[in-house]
């Protein structure tokens, strides 16, 4: 398991992941902490952030994303043409392991801007609930959502719109939790909790992404999520923080189809 936020809002772009790989054999899971879950185009100014199936064929999942990256997203290339490409690419090698698609569930957070406004779009086998089928590109926010450009300018003003996969059942109740929490700060000691800026959201979503992490280890339950952390913000004029794990150089990190990022 995993835990992936990727956020909209005024001041920017955020996305952030834990590095936590699950191993699950012979009814037994182990944990590591070694994968990349969040990286950045920097010639294009998109952002992925991968959840899900680690394995495909000759790589694992988040070393094949960095590959798409240096091979295949090129300077002015849209975030809808970068996903339907990962999407067209992935789908034609993870067919030919002659696995079914429920076994093979996996997800890319992408973003970037468009026409002066970020976007938000995912890669994805299925929504919750529905039979697992090949990756697809759905556009989120704003266009799956019907939203009109001025809709969507006044959301993005007045608050945030973000994606979480993973464990995402702990963190929602838990950022209700910090609404709250922050609405308490602002009535009674005039703090602003995030801060109003990218910083201030970046460091808020961190935040919460290690208390899950926390959470699992004083709850005696599998470290699916850690503290170790990959992280990045980025507006229309590129990246602004840059707290990326760093794929090392040297051999290609092997896909196993029991791993999950």
């Amino acid at each position: 398991m995993t835990l992936i936020v990727s956020d909209i809002s005024r001041y920017g772009i955020i996305m952030v992941g834990d590095s936590a790989v699950t191993r699950r054999m012979g009814g037994v899971k182990t944990v590591s902490d070694d994968a990349f879950k969040v990286q950045y185009a920097d010639a294009a100014n998109i952002g992925f952030a991968v959840w899900g199936n680690a394995g495909v064929p000759g790589r694992r999942m988040d070393y094949w994303i960095n590959d798409f990256i240096n091979d295949s997203v090129k300077g002015g290339a849209s975030v809808e043409e970068t996903g339907q490409k990962l999407a067209t690419s992935l789908n034609e090698i993870l067919e030919k392991s002659g696995r079914e698609w429920k076994d093979l569930v996996r997800g890319v957070h992408l973003t970037g801007y468009r026409d002066g406004l970020p976007v938000l779009f995912h890669v994805h086998c299925g929504h919750e609930g529905e039979p697992s089928h090949e990756l697809r590109l759905y556009h989120d926010y704003p266009d799956d959502q019907k939203w009109n450009e001025r809709e969507f300018r006044s959301l993005l003003q007045d608050g945030f719109i973000h994606l979480r996969n993973g464990y995402h059942k702990l963190f929602g109740p838990l950022f209700q939790q910090a609404l709250g929490y922050a609405e308490h700060l602002r009535r009674e000691f005039k703090m602003e909790f995030p801060h109003h800026s990218l910083r201030g959201r970046f460091d808020f979503y961190k935040v919460l992404v290690k208390f899950i992490a926390g959470t699992l280890i004083a709850s005696q339950e599998h470290p699916g999520v850690n503290e170790k952390l990959s992280a990045i913000a980025f507006d229309q004029s590129g990246l602004i923080i840059n707290e990326q794990l760093v794929i090392p150089a040297g051999p290609v990190k092997a896909g196993a189809f029991d791993e999950f990022l």
